[in-house]
């Protein structure tokens, strides 16, 4: 096959005859084919998967939803840097009220557990209270039956009602085509069903599937005792969503808010002094703006990762078309003779590269799908129904088709001018090419293995050091052989002094249990996913402008700290006389303590929060309680006898397997109310698996990314020295015939060699050390800069290039100078 020096260069016969021919070469050589694919496959499958996983948690619009480009998240402010912080249902009220003119609607919604009976025993399951126009707000239609109207919406006092998910729907109905107008328990009072979502919509948090929705205006029966919510403006747990009216811009909106938080702190200064609103783009919000900093900083380590992994597969292909290209050097060398001109040639080449890498961008993703069916079968450990979703959308397969090609260029470019620019005398003669270009290539192969090697391998292993450090962080408590559970019983309408009797019952009777060291209730477990927090003030301290005075708090039991193994520091734990006839005590943590009266005991001093005042009569350690990560936080622990919450978590220390004691627990539970469910029985190892996700997840992957890595940096290291001495050989004869020892042979290239890896090594280690900084801001519980991850890392990888050296240089040391001369 030849090429005319007058011949169209991109004409389409010409295009159609060098894909034949590549097809030609890619079944004339099975083997490297399977291999140039394999090791493609793995990088394009990958970066895939991971892209996929970033499109489906930031970048991907809000499913199932009319033009959510519109849709714009409100969250109030307050002092401390509070930008997120929910609202309040009478807030919401005057939110919708009073920007009529910059929104077309305006909603809210927030998650509740409620306790449900549909086709089998009582559950807990998640349910979404919401207003009513928040479907329509959304621009969703009903899949079977209708939405909520404005007379169900709050203070309507119609009977109560629900829409069932499309979940809900399959999965406690069998998707029963007359469940519209069912009536079903859902906490013992009967509530009709109205309708049933679309599938795919699952409400404004879409990683989230809710299980039915209810208007607001039934807070009183979804949460009993809470009916003063309609009015209450501290209660903060509803989300705002509100859609833009046309022709209103972001900025417009924003200013309006602007002049309503102006006008509510005139009406109501004690509720909205150093207030304000914080307008977020829904397509922007990602899984709530508060991490979206987070997330994207992880996205980006995770995607540079597996872009790199994708860089050394394309340093390993393209060192093997080099090596195939010295093969092919007397058949470049004869079409250039007869006329052909060289941009023909490196055309040819690459398309031979571009169909190579298109035939590894399909296997990349039968790649991707497998990483993402792993991905989407990740359990997270809560009550919660949480599914990211990930899939192949329009988006995905774009990149998938990009990083394909430039694959295919970045591996190509290279060995198709260097194939181009034979030797032509050598070439012809079927000689071994010996040019300097092609030395320096393979010596520039060495280094760019090795310094992208080192930053991968150092990443991982940061991350992978992390999840260590992660597991064995100091977390203010001793996770051994704990067992929660969750239980409401005022979800079953329980009311305080019958709740109060059944926790009472349900405590006597697991102490007196062989298998129970102690026991106790609290209503937030540490590093869970919910928090709770309130405003203090401290008589005599003066908060600094715009310091922070909410501080997060629980309700414990007696025997609480006992039974998390936290030591007190000062004072006493609380006990069971420590009742709403006694007076009003609290327990705070050493940071508490140290940030109002630092030098000082904090015992017997007096914390004002709701307008009445406790003595802190206890100071324990400060743990952990919202993430792993976090800065040593103010906490304070209310006692449960004193602040009543009828939505408690056992907490229960065993003599041996916690699991083992489940049976037991259900069956005391059972006993006292058979219709009473009790949710998300776990381990604390289980539990903590919400605040170690992140870092599992991440050192999980870039460990596994690690691997690969190193599994193709020794691969492509020893193709790059087994090239290089391939190509040395006659030299290697000459010197061998001349009086050199195979020894001398030997040291002589691993010489050369490592010399090269020592390069690549100072070169990786300066950018690992950049890499490292970068991560400091992912990584807690370890320094980013890890000595040993640093001195361990090269090593691993400089005896993976000794060794990759020393193969290829002993066999051409080995080998008799006579033939090998001859040979050339």
């Amino acid at each position: 096959m030849t090429e005319s020096s007058t011949a169209p260069l991109l004409s389409v016969t010409a295009l159609r005859q060098d894909v034949r021919f590549a097809g030609r070469m890619l079944a004339k050589s099975p083997l490297f084919t399977t291999i140039v694919v394999l090791t493609l496959a793995i990088g394009i499958g990958l970066n895939t998967a991971v892209f996929a996983a970033v499109d489906a948690l930031m970048l991907r619009p809000l499913p199932g939803v009319r033009n959510s480009n519109e849709l714009m998240q409100l969250y109030r402010t307050a002092p401390g840097n509070a930008r997120f912080n929910s609202s309040s249902i009478p807030h919401f009220f005057d939110l919708r009220n009073r920007t009529k003119g910059v929104f077309s609607g305006v909603a809210a919604w927030s998650f509740q557990p409620v306790n449900i009976t549909a086709d089998g025993p009582p559950r807990t399951v998640m349910a979404e209270m919401v207003s009513a126009n928040f479907f329509s707000v959304l621009g969703v239609n009903a899949l079977r039956g209708r939405f909520f109207t404005p007379d169900e919406d709050v203070g309507a006092g119609a009977h109560p009602v629900a829409v069932l998910s499309y979940g809900a729907w399959k999965s406690l109905f069998a998707s029963d085509p007359n469940v519209v107008g069912r009536t079903i328990p859902v906490n013992s009072q009967s509530m009709t069903i109205i309708g049933v979502a679309p599938e795919g919509f699952n409400g404004a948090l879409p990683i989230v599937q809710p299980e039915l929705w209810v208007p607001i205006m039934q807070v009183a029966q979804i949460k009993p005792g809470n009916g003063s919510d309609l009015e209450n403006r501290g209660n903060n747990y509803n989300t705002v969503i509100a859609r833009l009216a046309p022709g209103i811009s972001v900025e417009q909106a924003r200013a309006r808010l602007t002049a309503v938080d102006a006008e509510l702190l005139k009406e109501f200064p004690n509720d909205y002094e150093g207030s304000g609103t914080n307008l977020v783009r829904q397509d922007d919000a990602g899984i709530h703006p508060m991490f979206r900093g987070a997330q994207f900083g992880l996205s980006a380590v995770v995607m540079v990762v597996v872009a790199i992994l994708l860089i050394i597969a394309c340093v390993n292909v393209a060192n093997l078309f080099l090596a195939r290209a010295r093969d092919r050097a007397r058949e470049m060398a004869i079409r250039l003779a007869l006329g052909a001109r060289r941009a023909a040639l490196v055309r040819q080449l690459l398309i031979e590269s571009l169909l190579f890498s298109l035939v590894s961008g399909v296997a990349g993703l039968l790649v991707a799908v497998w990483a993402i069916r792993i991905a989407n079968s990740v359990s997270v450990p809560m009550s919660i129904t949480m599914k990211p979703d990930i899939t192949l959308s329009p988006m995905v397969l774009g990149f998938a088709f990009g990083v394909t090609v430039l694959t295919g260029m970045l591996f190509g470019i290279a060995p198709a001018l260097q194939s181009t620019s034979p030797a032509l005398i050598p070439a012809l003669k079927g000689e071994a090419p010996a040019g300097e270009s092609r030395s320096r290539t393979s010596k520039g192969l060495v280094v760019a293995q090795m310094a992208l090697s080192i930053v991968l391998l150092v990443c991982a292993a940061l991350f992978l050091v992390n999840l260590r450090s992660a597991t064995t962080l100091d977390k203010g408590f001793d996770g051994e052989n704990l067992l929660i559970a969750d239980v409401d019983p005022g979800l079953q309408g329980y009311a305080r002094p019958r709740a109060r009797e059944f926790y009472r019952t349900v405590l006597e009777r697991l102490r007196a249990n062989p298998m129970v060291r102690d026991v106790a209730i609290i209503s937030d477990v540490p590093l869970g996913p919910s928090n709770s927090d309130r405003g203090v003030s401290i008589p005599g301290y003066v908060p600094a402008k715009n310091e922070g005075m909410s501080i997060s708090y629980t309700s414990a039991s007696a025997g609480y700290f006992k039974t998390m193994g936290i030591g007190l520091r000062a004072g006493r734990e609380f006990v069971e006389q420590d009742d709403s006839t006694a007076a009003q005590v609290i327990v705070v943590n050493q940071r508490f303590a140290d940030r109002f009266w630092p030098g000082q005991s904090a015992i017997g001093k007096t914390v004002r929060t709701g307008e009445r005042d406790y003595s802190i009569v206890g100071v324990v350690p400060t743990g952990k309680y919202q993430r792993l990560g976090e800065d040593p936080t103010a906490y304070m622990y209310f006692a449960q006898n004193q602040r009543f919450q009828t939505t408690m978590s056992f907490v229960i220390r065993t003599k041996g397997d916690p699991m083992a004691l489940a049976p037991t627990l259900r069956r005391e539970i059972a006993a006292l109310d058979p219709n009473l469910p009790v949710s998300s029985i776990r381990t604390m190892d289980k539990h903590l698996g919400w605040a170690l996700m992140p870092a599992r997840v991440a050192g999980t992957a870039l460990g596994v990314f690690g691997l690969l890595g190193l599994l193709l940096a020794s691969v492509g290291m020893y193709g790059v020295m087994a090239y290089s001495v391939a190509q040395r050989t006659r030299e290697i004869g000459i010197r061998m015939a001349i009086g050199a020892t195979a020894s001398h042979v030997i040291t002589l290239i691993m010489r050369q060699g490592l010399t090269l890896v020592l390069v690549g090594t100072a070169i990786g280690l300066a950018g690992a050390i950049a890499a490292s900084r970068l991560l400091a801001s992912v990584l807690y519980g370890s320094d980013a800069i890890n000595p040993a991850t640093f001195v361990a890392v090269p090593l691993v990888l400089i005896a993976v290039a000794a060794v990759a050296t020393f193969v290829p240089a002993r066999r051409a040391a080995l080998v008799d100078p006579a033939i090998t001369l001859r040979a050339e």
